[in-house]
């Protein structure tokens, strides 16, 4: 336990030794001790954190956020893709039900119960692939960071702090802008993911802002072919900053874990055993109180 109320469960001495059992978890921090260049000692704590249920306690992981919205981000744009593939692609010759030799109303209250199906999985991982681009964009900016941007119109300069930023600043320009800066990397806008992300928040912004409840005909452009690579994108947008950034600084805790990626862990390599107290072990729990 850190004493900063943190409480977490040693779970191994090295990096190499750890195996991802689940990617919506928090990484463990690797801490390290060094005397004269030399590694001394080192072990992986991995946070835990519990909830009261009813009269008992629930421990657990910490959960990454990220790592969480992408998972519902990634499974919903999967599930999307199958609907439309096997449910509505394959299933009739015809789409309209003219076309169809089984009893008309049936096949169109079918059909129909199909297309609600595909549309609440496409929306679904629209806004929460969005939101994970949101939440890993607010949680990157350091507490100090400080944005300036010339407003044109008023002839004037805007100068944000951390909290501005979050309220008042677009994903847009947070990435094209801000992370850049942050992370060190080439232009967002020169990527291949960028029109997709603008693409994806167009099509989030349709979802939440809606001005009619009578306009659907936004939903139409879920049944274009791009529409998979929009949902999926928001991955692809945190891998190149995770690339970019994995080589100069790997003591950033936010990152969630990534598939099929070398992932590398945060590293403290400052320990210091007076920021720590052992309070229990993983057998017997923990026998101290320790204040939340």
């Amino acid at each position: 336990m850190t004493k900063k109320n943190k409480t977490g469960i040693v779970v191994g001495l090295f990096p190499e030794q750890y195996k991802i059992s689940d990617f919506r978890f928090s990484k463990p921090v690797c801490h390290q001790q060094w005397k004269k260049g030399i590694l001394s000692g080192s072990m992986l704590l991995q946070e835990i954190d519990e909830v009261k249920l009813q009269e008992k306690k629930l421990t657990y992981f910490t959960p990454n956020n990220i790592g969480i919205l992408l998972s519902v981000n990634s499974s919903y744009a999967e599930k999307a893709e199958k609907i439309f593939e096997n449910n509505i692609l394959s299933k009739v010759n015809s789409y309209t039900f003219e076309g169809t030799d089984i009893k008309k109303k049936e096949f169109i209250k079918s059909m129909s119960g199909i297309v609600c199906d595909y549309i609440e999985t496409v929306q679904i991982a629209i806004v929460f692939g969005y939101t994970a681009l949101e939440t890993f964009s607010n949680l990157s900016i350091p507490d100090e960071f400080i944005y300036k941007k010339e407003n044109k119109s008023k002839k004037i300069n805007e100068i944000y702090e951390k909290n501005a930023i979050e309220r008042w600043i677009s994903l847009k320009e947070k990435i094209q802008h801000i992370l850049t800066n942050i992370y060190k990397t080439t232009k967002a806008e020169n990527q291949k993911w960028w029109g997709l992300f603008t693409s994806l928040e167009q099509l989030r912004n349709d979802i939440i802002h809606q001005k009619s409840v009578q306009h659907t005909e936004f939903y139409k452009c879920y049944f274009e072919k791009t529409i998979f690579k929009i949902c999926s994108c928001p991955t692809d947008i945190i891998k190149f900053f995770y690339t970019a950034h994995e080589d100069r600084n790997q003591t950033n805790p936010i990152w969630p874990w990534l598939k099929n990626e070398r992932n590398v862990f945060p590293i403290n390599r400052n320990y210091n055993s007076e920021n720590f107290e052992v309070v229990g072990n993983i057998y017997e729990g923990i026998k101290k109180n320790v204040k939340n």
